[in-house]
Parts: structure tokens; C-alpha cells; sequence
């Protein structure tokens, strides 16, 4: 698993975003919309007065479209991270158009936003998914630094991952799910805290 990229990743696949040409930190969260996790990210941003970028999975929406319409409503940007969030997706372009047509579909009933941001489950690629995403005109967003904030790592060496080789332009993942419902909302604040410390500032993916 890619925790940081570099010059490499951009030279061997250049149509992919690795980094934004900013000298703001750009957070992204995968996997969502999740009733609690979601949620307490939400707050957080809100009180913290920054934007982000959710990258939401197509089968998690039904029945959570309220809290898509208040990731909309709050200012953020919105992507698509895949209908059913699985690899094998990659080895199909038409798969793969197809979970992301899906998966803008249901995201069309909640909100007027124009979605143009696909990040592909496990960050797992192929030319097939280039492709797919070349044709529906998406930007594939992959990242700077994976925080592993999904893995059983402490508080301390999430934040430090979040902070080892930091730089403008930065694109940073956390997830809101599952595994990290119960201490998303403790590292969130830190590493924002962390981050701001060495002077950065946040935006969100336009």
C-alpha cells in the first residue's frame, strides 16, 4: 500500500491528480456517507471553518441522503469513490463507468453540484480505469499521503503520518467508516491542529 507519493507517480501516470497545484492541504475522506463517522467529521469541519472533499461510495447513500445533502449544503466538495467499492472493478471499463454512473445518479437526487472527482476503491487502478474515466470526463484523484487512519495505528503515529514529508498541495486520506467511526473524531482535530501549526491552510477539491 502507497502511504506517500512523489515525482515518480505523477511522471509514470500523468492524467492522475497526486497533488494540487496549491499551497493549501487538501483532506479528503473515503467510503462515506456512514451514519456516525460522517457525521462527527462533519462537526468537526464546521468548527474547525474549513472545507473538504468526501469521496462517497454509491450503495452506502440510500437512506443516508440526508447527510449527503448536508455534506453539499456545508460547502464541501463531492466525489465518487465507486458504487459497490471493490478492485475488480479496475479490470473493467465498462464496469467501472458503470459504478460511477450509478453512483452519480443517486447523487443527482440530492444534489445540484456538479461531481467531476473519482477516486477508485483502494486507491487500485488500471488502464481500464483511466479510460472509463477519460470518457465520462472525471479527474482521477489518488494521493499524497494515505494516513492510515483505518489501520489499529495509534492517534500519535496517524497524526505523524499526516505530517511525514507534508508539503503545499497535499492530498491527504482519512476515511469515514467502520473502522474508523470511534477515533476519527479525536484525529481529526489533531492533525488539523498539527497541519496549521507549520502554517498551512485547507481547501477542498474543485
Amino acid at each position: 500500500m502507497i502511504t506517500h507519493t512523489g515525482k515518480f507517480h505523477s511522471l509514470l501516470f500523468p492524467s492522475l491528480v497526486w497533488r494540487m497545484p496549491s499551497e493549501k492541504i487538501f483532506l479528503t475522506f473515503d467510503d462515506g456517507p456512514h451514519e456516525t463517522a460522517t457525521p462527527i467529521v462533519l462537526d468537526v469541519l464546521r468548527q474547525e471553518e474549513m472545507k473538504a472533499t468526501f469521496f462517497l461510495t454509491g450503495k452506502n447513500i440510500p437512506g443516508r441522503e440526508s447527510i449527503v445533502a448536508r455534506i453539499a449544503e456545508e460547502g464541501h466538495a463531492i466525489g465518487v469513490h465507486s458504487y459497490f467499492h471493490k478492485r475488480s472493478s479496475a479490470f473493467s471499463k465498462e464496469t467501472t463507468k458503470k459504478e460511477i454512473e450509478d453512483t452519480l445518479t443517486l447523487l443527482s437526487q440530492i444534489t445540484t453540484i456538479p461531481i467531476r472527482l473519482f477516486r477508485p476503491p483502494f486507491g487500485f487502478f488500471s488502464m481500464n480505469t483511466i479510460k472509463a474515466a477519460r470518457e465520462l470526463g472525471m479527474y482521477l484523484i489518488m494521493w499524497s499521503c494515505l494516513t492510515g487512519d483505518f489501520r489499529n495505528w495509534s492517534t500519535s503515529k496517524i497524526v505523524n503520518t499526516a505530517l511525514h514529508k507534508l508539503h503545499g498541495g497535499s492530498i491527504q486520506v482519512f476515511h469515514d467508516n467502520d473502522l474508523t467511526q470511534s477515533k476519527i473524531g479525536d484525529v481529526l482535530p489533531q492533525t488539523i491542529a498539527a497541519i496549521r501549526s507549520r502554517g498551512f491552510e485547507f481547501g477542498a477539491i474543485r
